[in-house]
């Protein structure tokens, strides 16, 4: 049997503070859909930090819910079979005080076990919305100190950024976008998409790439070695040959010759030195 309800617990009202109306009505609505029938409807706005600590608390009722109902329908077919012998147990108690009071323990027992239940999802609720808000307020800080007072607009992209990339990321990128003059929100988006594109998640990561990024250039910038000419590679045989010779002067007056020239044609530039 599907329970046709799920219970709205005053402590939500706390974790619902910082929702605007249109935030609370698309997060009740979830709620509904996913309590109705397990429906997992996508959630934009900072709904979503509220709701997986409510969903929790509703799987959790639902589970004692069941539990209870499973209980009440077997003692509900216990009481339907025909009575036997009216023989009591050598304790004094018949099969039915029994059964009422496994009711009884077990009611108390999900009742306080109900009760820790809500207090540690009150708990984690907690602090999965003091980690948003400060993960929000980190960026708006960074974001007004670099860039500008915040529009409402950026604060909202701000929230929905927040759900696949880390806060520390996005205050980078906005550093980035200063230190490079281009103090807009869009061109802060550019570099988030880029990130994504690059699967990357970490300040450590993007300063990594861009510390690769800046090497390539400037390999690319540095100019090529230009490969030896045929001619300087004779003309460093011959000077290699010449430092051998050492001037040693030839009874041939005709080596004497070859060597003088040899000599001044190595200490002729060649064209473009």
């Amino acid at each position: 049997m599907l329970r046709p309800y799920f219970c709205a617990y005053h402590s939500y009202l706390e974790n619902m503070e910082l929702l605007n109306s249109e935030e609370r009505g698309r997060l009740f609505t979830a709620l509904l859909e996913y309590s109705k029938d397990g429906t997992l409807i996508p959630l934009t706005g900072n709904e979503r930090f509220v709701f997986p600590g409510i969903r929790s608390q509703i799987d959790r009722d639902k589970a004692q819910w069941e539990q209870i109902d499973n209980v009440k329908t077997a003692n509900g077919r216990k009481g339907g079979r025909p009575k036997k012998t009216e023989t009591k147990k050598a304790n004094g108690l018949d099969e039915n005080l029994k059964n009422q009071q496994v009711i009884s323990v077990s009611k108390k027992s999900l009742e306080k076990e109900k009760k820790k239940d809500k207090e540690k999802d009150k708990d984690n609720i907690s602090s999965s919305t003091a980690t948003a808000e400060n993960d929000i307020s980190a960026c708006v800080q960074a974001y007004e100190q670099n860039i500008g007072p915040i529009a409402r607009a950026a604060f909202d992209d701000i929230s929905r950024q927040l759900a696949d990339l880390p806060a520390d990321l996005i205050c980078e990128a906005i550093g980035e976008a200063a230190l490079n003059n281009k103090r807009s929100w869009n061109y802060v988006k550019a570099i988030l998409k880029r990130c994504r594109e690059q699967n990357i998640l970490s300040v450590d990561a993007y300063r990594a790439e861009k510390e690769n990024h800046a090497a390539a250039a400037a390999a690319r910038a540095a100019p090529a070695a230009r490969p030896q000419s045929k001619q300087a590679a004779v003309r460093e045989r011959l000077k290699k040959r010449l430092e051998e010779m050492g001037g040693a002067q030839s009874d041939n007056p005709a080596d004497n010759r070859i060597y003088v020239e040899a000599t001044e044609l190595v200490a002729e530039p060649l064209p473009g030195e």
